[in-house]
């Protein structure tokens, strides 16, 4: 097909301008990807060793732990993580998280400090068979879903990467 000059010039102008706008939308990671939560699930210690005795001194074991991967301090108060079950956690009021810092929230009681949160629950959390962790904000939104498998297993696309005790989300 023979096109004039200007017409042909025309068409390819358009052509590469197409093409700068398509192909990294094309090349570009999913939009999940991109965002960067301020407040990150890290860790679930799921399965301390030994038996799972009914005391609190081996509920304390278990524990989930959350990261702030802002650049700001977090607010915490009334944030919630909940299990696959009835397990529910609210922050108290005043907890905050510097920038960079883990939270560690054991199961089992015993007294907060800056560091470290307890469930206040006599039984243990996390499943050893496998579970869901999930983290939403004082407003009710999902943050993260962190699901594992017990045992050694390699990450899915479904599930997070574990060892023997341990889900790293």
């Amino acid at each position: 097909m023979h096109m004039p000059l200007l017409s042909r010039t025309r068409f390819l102008a358009l052509l590469l301008a197409a093409l700068v706008v398509a192909v990294p939308l094309a090349v570009a990671p999913p939009a999940d990807a991109a965002v960067k939560k301020p407040l990150d699930i890290v860790k679930v210690y799921y399965d301390p060793p030994g038996r799972d005795y009914s005391k609190n001194s081996e509920y304390v074991k278990e524990y989930i732990q959350v990261k702030n991967t802002g650049k700001t301090t977090l607010t915490l108060t009334g944030y919630v993580i909940r299990d696959n079950g009835p397990q529910k956690y609210t922050f108290p009021k005043g907890t905050k998280l510097a920038p960079g810092k883990t939270l560690t929230i054991r199961s089992g009681k015993g007294k907060d400090t800056t560091k470290t949160k307890y469930w206040n629950k006599s039984s243990y959390i996390w499943n050893n068979t496998g579970d869901t962790a999930r983290l939403y904000t004082n407003k009710g939104k999902l943050l993260e879903s962190c699901k594992y498998k017990g045992g050694v297993k390699k990450a899915t696309s479904t599930t997070v990467r574990t060892d023997a005790t341990t889900a790293y989300c």
